[in-house]
């Protein structure tokens, strides 16, 4: 996966040693996607499939309880690290916008007191800008979500509690800093790698590392979330030695993009 310099906001919180980082993903997928809302359309605009099939899953859960996590995917030396996939091949159609709204993002999650109310409101106020239904919070998702953290193991994991959810992990931010994950790493960190794919029959999934997260954030099919975040006091494995030991796992159903990690 690309590495990418980790914006201001969350170099105070991470510190001068950690910065974010993405992890690569094989390029096997299921996919799905609509055309982009049109100012004042939206209600007439549906999501238009485009599919490229492939033969590897990942989970994506969030967590609701934990205390100190870790957010966004894999992390290394210096950045965090976030990957996403999902799991399981049923294809949903999914209505994409090119919008970002990270400030009405940090000024809602502000509002919000506990880690549940922070991981919907984070998802939901993107998942708005594509016409996309608001997430829920699913105990099973954070449930399984929160035995995928205490592994302490930074890596994709999808068959814990009979898989069947979509996925996405992060290291490096704890549990008090989920909407810097969700916002900065997952959506702002790569809505713009999906300009130019929105309508396309035959998307490039080459690039697929550097929007996986966000296309599982915003997919119209997607339903309801489940997060946790782990703190790893005797160290997450996977991950650099300046990476802080908080790991974070956030599971969707349905899950979106169908992707086999190898």
């Amino acid at each position: 996966m690309r590495t990418s310099a980790i914006l201001f906001s969350l170099a105070l919180v991470v510190g001068s040693l950690a910065s974010p980082v993405k992890l690569d993903l094989g390029d096997g997928v299921d996919y799905e996607v609509g055309y982009p809302i049109i100012a004042g359309q939206a209600d007439n605009v549906d999501g238009i499939g485009i599919v490229k099939r492939a033969t590897t899953s990942a989970k994506t859960t969030s967590i609701q309880k934990t205390s100190s996590v870790k957010t966004t995917s894999t992390a290394k030396a210096s950045p965090i690290a976030t990957k996403a996939a999902t799991t399981s091949s049923k294809k949903v159609s999914s209505t994409l916008k090119t919008s970002s709204t990270a400030k009405s993002s940090s000024a809602a999650a502000a509002k919000a007191t506990t880690y549940q109310q922070r991981v919907l409101v984070s998802h939901n106020v993107h998942r708005a800008n594509h016409s996309a239904s608001n997430l829920v919070w699913d105990n099973a998702l954070a449930s399984t979500a929160a035995k995928i953290a205490s592994t302490c193991v930074y890596a994709h994991n999808t068959t814990t509690d009979g898989g069947g959810y979509g996925q996405n992990i992060a290291a490096g931010l704890a549990a008090d800093n989920i909407t810097a994950v969700i916002t900065e790493l997952f959506y702002n960190g790569e809505v713009s790698y999906f300009n130019g794919l929105y309508g396309q029959a035959q998307p490039d999934m080459s690039n697929f590392h550097n929007w996986g997260h966000f296309s599982q954030i915003v997919w119209k099919g997607t339903s309801k979330v489940g997060c946790a975040t782990q703190y790893c006091p005797k160290g997450l494995a996977n991950v650099g030695p300046y990476t802080p030991p908080h790991f974070t796992v956030c599971n969707y159903g349905p899950p979106g993009i169908v992707h086999h990690l190898s």
